[in-house]
């Protein structure tokens, strides 16, 4: 095991009481404390990413998106499993082991005053989310571009530019999709000057980038996730919009005291041809929203799921969790599951409420991305307005919820989906669940149609992992174990 720089070894050891706690070490070793037993069928290897360190030095980070991103890596072989964690070795977090202060982050301001943080746009952390894409892993983060990682042994190589097919900032978003019938993936990048506008990517088989459509969109904003279809690229973009800069550029304020929900300008969406021909535009009402499950076509109509959030209390309520995430991170992961269906012809917009349990970090089978979908998972509360505690399925066709909701005070993350059949929804969800009580996290294996039955397996850390934001999970066998 190694030490992150950072902290000390005691200060290491003291921390694990919450779900947004450091974890500065890094470890590498097998697991042997399993609860019940992994599933034959179960082998590949599973990646979890989020901000490790929230804390430099004595210095707290301001904001649940600041830490620096920790990749951990749980092989599932046919003889064990193994876990190994690594940060992800960006310049900031270089210069951050250097200098044991803060980066510039999206609510962190660096130390020093306005000098120090005028004219800086926040670091790339590569904290968000990952994508395997040809047996090569990449670290995500919005703003900039993704690093490329070893995806076994999670050494970093450096930011990827993809022979400079990344233009400007390089912003490549840390919500690609990934088409399974051509194994191509889409993502898309925001260009704010001389005008806001979305560029859109496809990332072939032989991971050479193509840019295929540069859509101007009317307002600057935050745009953190879109839809594939078989057809379309789908980006639902809410009126959460970059209201008044000049304090932000002049270091004055944080990144995030910019922007701002102004419902009187409803919501724009907009499908972009995949073969690159004009796009549809529909103006809908506001929305607030941050994630998408999954979009299909219908005929004249492309249907979309995201999980929408309480409007009424806008940006700066939602924010206010996240920049008190130690003490109130749950109600900023209390959206609704709901569906859209966008007529193309008709441009009207029609509204379904699918769960009414707050949810976030809404998943599927991915084998079925682009195509109507019978299951979705979600991370949960049990209690409204709570820390996500429970995992969720919906079966959307028999109408059914099935629910897992752990022990009182302990968390879970996003759930992602492991194939053991061909059919839809033959399988297993796999969670990352916190547990305080114990200072220690635990790998959580459940029946994907049926997680109310509870754990089939359970792997006990050695330590705690901090909330993560999302993952992948790799099937195959020929691993390590």
């Amino acid at each position: 095991m190694t030490v992150a720089t950072g902290a000390s070894e005691q200060q290491a050891q003291e921390l694990g009481a919450s779900p947004w706690d450091s974890q500065h070490r890094e470890f590498d070793y097998d697991l042997d404390d399993i609860e019940g037993a992994i599933p034959e069928g179960l082998r590949g290897a599973l990646y979890r990413i989020g901000p490790g360190r929230l804390d430099v030095d004595g210095h707290p980070l301001s904001h649940i998106f600041d830490g620096d991103g920790m990749v951990s890596h749980i092989e599932i072989g046919p003889v064990g499993v193994h876990y190994r964690n690594r940060y992800v070795r960006t310049k900031s977090f270089a210069r951050t082991n250097e200098t044991r202060r803060p980066a510039k982050g999206f609510s962190t301001q660096r130390i020093g005053g306005a000098l120090a943080n005028a004219l800086r746009f926040p670091e790339n952390l590569a904290n968000t989310s990952v994508l395997l894409h040809d047996d090569v892993l990449y670290a995500l983060w919005e703003g900039g571009r993704p690093h490329r990682l070893d995806a076994e042994t999670l050494q970093t190589y450096g930011p990827e530019s993809f022979g400079g097919a990344l233009k400007r900032v390089g912003a490549f978003s840390a919500h690609p999709k990934t088409d399974p019938a051509t194994g191509e993936v889409f993502n898309f990048g925001l260009d704010f000057f001389p005008r806001p506008m979305i560029r859109c990517y496809r990332l072939d088989r032989g991971r050479r980038l193509h840019g295929f459509a540069t859509v101007p969109i009317p307002k600057l904003g935050f745009v953190h996730d879109f839809a594939l279809t078989e057809r379309h690229l789908m980006f639902v973009l809410g009126p959460l919009v970059v209201r008044n800069p000049i304090p932000v550029a002049l270091g004055l304020r944080p990144f995030d005291d910019a922007l701002s929900y102004r419902p009187e300008l409803g919501t724009t969406i907009v499908l972009v041809p995949r073969d690159g021909g004009r796009p549809t535009t529909v103006e809908h009402d506001a929305l607030f929203h941050f994630h998408v499950t999954n979009a299909h076509e219908d005929g004249d109509r492309t249907v979309v799921e995201l999980v929408a959030h309480d409007p009424a209390n806008g940006w700066e309520g939602w924010n206010r969790h996240l920049r008190n995430y130690r003490e109130s991170a749950g109600p900023a992961f209390g959206g609704t599951l709901t569906r859209l269906s966008v007529d193309r012809r008709t441009r009207r917009v029609t509204t379904i409420e699918l769960d009414d349990h707050g949810c976030e970090f809404p998943q599927l089978d991915q084998r079925f991305a682009t195509t109507e979908h019978r299951y979705s998972y979600t991370a949960s509360a049990s209690v409204p307005g709570g820390d996500p505690d429970s995992v969720t399925t919906i079966d959307h066709r028999a109408g059914a919820v099935s629910r897992y909701t752990a022990a009182a005070g302990d968390t879970v993350c996003e759930p992602l989906f492991a194939p053991g059949g061909d059919a839809e929804g033959d399988g297993w969800l796999l969670t990352l669940e916190h547990r305080p009580a114990r200072r220690t996290s635990r790998l959580v294996v459940l029946r994907a149609d049926r997680p109310g039955d509870g754990p089939v397996a359970a792997v006990n850390l050695q330590h705690h992992v901090p909330m993560t934001f999302h993952g992948a999970f790799r099937p195959g066998s020929g691993l390590r174990h």
